[in-house]
């Protein structure tokens, strides 16, 4: 049987496969405890125009069908497979290497060791909470210091990037609300 090129990548508990179909339709993807079926349409990296897809790839260990979903985007079919027992596969097939070598590869962008996973956030090089820090807010907080005396004397200088602000304060906030849907 001819596979779909395929990425993997895992966590102590679950599957993240990637299929590389573009444009996919009709997709079906069936999950068995130790299988995963798919079905559909779509453009593979091998071929330009859509064709009928039909694979089945057989699982190193058992996973939870229930739990498991795909997702079909426009240029890969993505799967997330809850896993039956927490731990580590290092292989999401049972076969020789030497056999899937030509389609099945790891998804080195989604993947995360062992240790990786058991480590806490950055601390970004132990400086500690950067929130806090930024929202000291300069000379508010300093005692003494009064209004800045010495200042009134500069009437004249104008504080040119008001006017640039003026009505465009929002607009970055605005062009990233698409980012939490």
């Amino acid at each position: 049987m001819t596979h779909l090129p395929t990425k993997w990548a895992e966590r102590k508990d679950k599957l993240y496969i990637t299929l590389q179909v573009s444009g996919a339709t009709d997709v079906d993807i069936k999950f068995t405890e130790k299988t995963i079926s798919i079905t559909g349409k779509g453009i593979t990296p091998k071929s330009s125009e859509p064709h009928d897809l039909k694979d089945e790839i057989t699982l190193l260990k058992e996973i939870v069908p229930e739990k498991s979903t795909f997702k079909v985007l426009g240029v890969a079919i993505q799967v997330c497979a809850e896993k039956k027992e927490e731990g580590y596969w290092n292989k999401l097939v049972d076969q020789p290497t030497s056999r899937t070598a030509n389609w099945l590869s790891v998804d080195w962008n989604l993947w995360k060791d062992e240790d990786d996973e058991d480590e806490a956030p950055a601390g970004f090089g132990d400086y500690g909470d950067l929130s806090n820090m930024l929202n000291m807010g300069g000379m508010g907080g300093m005692p003494g210091m009064g209004g800045l005396g010495g200042m009134e004397g500069m009437e004249g200088m104008d504080d040119s990037d008001d006017e640039e602000e003026e009505g465009t304060a929002e607009a970055p906030a605005a062009d990233l609300k698409d980012l939490d849907k």
